[in-house]
């Protein structure tokens, strides 16, 4: 046999009584296949053609190259066969990103408070923010919204803020990294809120129908390692605003939705040019303080050359806005601007901010090559390209699950069921090959 070729192959259900099982519980003889690969040239370069060819009798037929990304050894597949789900998702999958041990979570939970004191040494208040306190939530203290918040008895974080005008809100120094690529969503915050607006708020927008409160976050990082032209110890700051994720959302009754939101951190540094590149290099920055504002404009940011430009914070500075307002109250002048209001003037309740994700490592994927099933059946020859250098192995895993009688197996209750499927008579085989510069 070609020293090449590693025929290897693997009878997950050899033994008598096993078989008997699977017997009764498939309705078939359901055979083991046979499987073996063989690779051409042995050791290729970057950029050249490597031809992989597959002796089998299996009905289904999946290829693992090897190379990032597609790993058998990484993948769910052989996870599921040796262990469990419970085993796979505990040491296959959960394969973390932070791999100094970064810390990636900031969870605060205001049932966990006793005092405001004890509340001020996570939080700093800022802005027009009045009547600070820890108040206990009964069911069916907010009878206009649909869901009843979390941890129906406990304390939750009640404030008020006393002036629209004024941009308000909490800060609080997470210390956090980001970890994972853009693709993974990575740094959702969760915020469970209720914003219970003042008379004057509710009136405008019942007119208008729009619940929706301006989300605006600020960022404060620091940089660890020299990078992208920064040194370490730099320090930056962007103003983000999020329009769209649900937490900040008054008690309009004609809305009756505020409720618990999702705010993206990832999506906040991916529209940073600073910011973006660290979503794949998240040990490189960490998050000190996210300024969270809860009033932040009575309008979204107009453009430039808007005719409505006023200081209704009182720093001296104009600002552009969408439509004419009041500088004593912050509020549209004109009915018909109505719908364009975004401020927010009343009392604010938190339940809880989780803020950051534990992110892992997705698990590697191999290649379909196909089924006896399908019209242009299993693919037996397969062309791949390493862009790499490196040592990798090739690994097809052959299966007759296809033989299975599933008539009277329970997959929606039965989770174990399904993982029978990664565990019935699968076979591999695996070549070695090392690709040169």
């Amino acid at each position: 046999m070609d020293m090449k070729t590693n025929k290897l192959i693997i009878g997950l259900l050899a033994v008598a009584a096993t078989s008997l099982v699977s017997c009764e519980k498939f309705g078939a003889d359901v055979e083991t296949p046979s499987v073996s690969i063989s690779v051409s040239p042995e050791n290729p370069k970057v950029g050249e053609e490597v031809t992989v060819t597959i002796n089998t009798d299996a009905q289904y037929l999946t290829l693992f190259t090897g190379d990032e990304g597609k790993n058998f050894e990484r993948s769910r597949i052989k996870a599921i066969m040796e262990h469990d789900w419970d085993s796979f998702y505990e040491e296959c999958y959960r394969v973390s990103y932070a791999k100094n041990g970064e810390k990636t979570l900031f969870y605060k939970y205001f049932k966990d408070y006793q005092s405001i004191e004890d509340v001020k040494k996570d939080f700093e208040f800022f802005g027009a923010i009045d009547n600070i306190q820890l108040v206990p939530y009964k069911k069916g203290d907010f009878p206009e919204a649909l869901m009843e918040m979390s941890y129906i008895g406990t304390n939750q974080l009640k404030f008020t803020v006393t002036d629209r005008r004024i941009p308000s809100g909490i800060r609080m120094k997470p210390n956090i990294h980001i970890f994972g690529g853009l693709a993974n969503q990575p740094g959702n915050t969760i915020i469970e809120s209720r914003f219970v607006a003042c008379d004057a708020d509710r009136a405008i927008r019942k007119y208008s129908n729009d619940a929706w409160v301006a989300a605006y976050f600020g960022l404060h990082t620091e940089q660890l390692e020299d990078f992208q032209g920064y040194s370490a110890g730099y320090k930056y700051y962007t103003f983000q605003d999020e329009r769209s994720y649900g937490a900040f959302q008054t008690n309009d009754p004609l809305s009756r939705r505020p409720t618990e939101g999702f705010y993206k951190l990832g999506d906040m540094y991916n529209r940073d040019t600073y910011l973006q590149p660290f979503l794949d290099h998240g040990e490189k920055i960490i998050l000190r303080q996210v300024d969270m504002y809860v009033n932040g404009r009575s309008t979204f940011v107009a453009a430039d050359d808007s005719p409505y430009k006023y200081d209704l914070d009182g720093d001296g500075v104009l600002e552009s806005y969408e439509c004419e307002l009041d500088p004593a109250t912050g509020l549209p002048v004109h009915e018909a601007d109505y719908t364009k209001y975004k401020g927010f003037q009343g009392d604010v309740y938190l339940s809880f901010i989780e803020m950051g994700t534990d992110e892992y490592e997705p698990w590697n994927t191999g290649v379909s090559l196909g089924s006896v099933y399908t019209t242009g059946g299993i693919q037996k020859t397969y062309k791949y390209i390493y862009t790499g250098a490196g040592d990798f192995t090739i690994t097809a895993v052959a299966t007759n699950v296809g033989d299975k009688d599933y008539k009277g197996i329970d997959y929606s209750e039965e989770r174990s069921n399904s993982l029978d499927d990664y565990s019935h008579k699968r076979a591999l085989s695996s070549v070695k090959v090392s690709v040169k510069p």
